[in-house]
């Protein structure tokens, strides 16, 4: 019986196909821009949905640190750090022929400049995830939505940055890393998963809501959203 290699592309080199698994809660989170590079370059995947209950055995029997999700296991190796592992799902994937993460390097600063902020814009979400609850945690996730809050302000920035785009993506004509994040990261605000905001709070980031319909047309994430459902739901545009 013939045995077929799948290639895939890592700048002008092929190389053979690796085993890719991932360990996640059943959310977008830290890992959805990599699923989404992945995705759109057509590399497989396996995920590996965790609860509570099966994560603390996993970080019992591999002595692994307490946030240390998303994990990667690549061809049998342990990998972590969700910003590394999607630049490398970046660089791995190619969308209508070009890689989802800039080989020039300008371009490549300027999407660095654009993961790095959302994920700033992160920060205070887990701080209000690990070190807060019940009504502090309400009232801190308010603030962070007003007019110059840790949040608002970075997505009013983003907002502003989608605004001075001729193409409708964040950095030159094309999707990048950069793409994937802003449509991944601030639609969790209003999937449903924390409490604290409201189905609204995107309303006012008029460049996002549209960046956010374009980037939801796209064929192969339609595809891929219509096999998820609750809190990804509101990825289908």
């Amino acid at each position: 019986k013939a045995t077929v290699s799948v290639l895939y592309w890592i700048g002008s080199h092929t190389t053979h196909m690796p085993s890719i698994k991932f360990y996640y809660f059943d959310v977008a989170g830290r890992l959805e821009p990599t699923r989404i590079c992945l995705t759109l370059g057509g590399v497989p995947f396996e995920e590996h949905v965790l609860t509570r209950a099966t994560w603390n055995e996993m970080k019992k029997e591999r002595g692994l640190a307490p946030r240390e999700l998303p994990l990667m296991e690549l061809d049998g190796e342990w990998v972590v750090q969700s910003l590394a592992i999607a630049r490398w799902a970046a660089k791995l994937a190619r969308y209508e022929g070009r890689p989802l993460y800039p080989e020039d390097p300008r371009e490549a600063l300027k999407v660095d400049e654009m993961v790095d902020n959302m994920n700033e814009m992160f920060i205070p979400m887990v701080k209000s995830v690990f070190e807060m609850e019940g009504e502090e945690r309400l009232q801190y996730r308010a603030k962070i939505m007003e007019e110059g809050g840790a949040i608002q302000k970075w997505l009013a920035y983003i907002d502003a940055q989608l605004g001075k785009s001729t193409s409708g993506f964040v950095v030159g004509d094309h999707f990048t890393l950069a793409d994937a994040c802003i449509f991944a990261w601030p639609n969790i605000l209003v999937s449903g998963q924390f409490d604290g905001f409201t189905k609204d709070a995107l309303d006012p980031f008029t460049h996002i809501k549209q960046h956010t319909a374009k980037i939801a047309k796209i064929p192969e994430l339609q595809a891929y959203y219509a096999k998820k459902e609750g809190l990804f739901s509101v990825y289908k545009g």
